[in-house]
């Protein structure tokens, strides 16, 4: 699948990836993947058709695992099993990529006032 980190040990971002998982491992390891990006996905199905949207379940251990998507302009999730994968695009802007906890804390504590 590939590695998080570039030769000089910094993150990189999955922004922009594709992934056609060749196998039952390669294919839950990209799973993982798509479920910690903070961005959209198009998730390419065996039939041909492509689904985007933004991940927010999985259920793995499932008899059929599945990751559910908020889909734009839709009200109703939808379901997409692992089987049904093909491929998966990291099609979204990677919205927390590079932003640490610690960096929103930062901008958001009060100034402390200096009586």
């Amino acid at each position: 699948m590939g590695l998080d980190e570039s030769s000089t040990g910094t993150p990189q971002s999955w922004e922009g990836r594709v992934l056609q998982p060749s196998n039952e491992e390669e294919l839950h390891e990209a799973m993982d993947r798509v479920f910690d990006y903070r961005g959209d996905v198009t998730i390419q199905l065996q039939t041909g058709e492509q689904v985007v949207g933004f991940v927010f379940d999985r259920q793995e251990e499932a008899p059929q695992p599945y990751i559910k998507l908020f889909l734009p302009g839709d009200q109703h999730p939808r379901m997409v099993t692992y089987q049904e994968v093909a491929g998966i695009v990291f099609s979204g802007q990677d919205t927390a990529f590079g932003r640490s906890w610690e960096d929103w804390a930062q901008k958001w504590k009060k100034p402390e006032s200096g009586s």
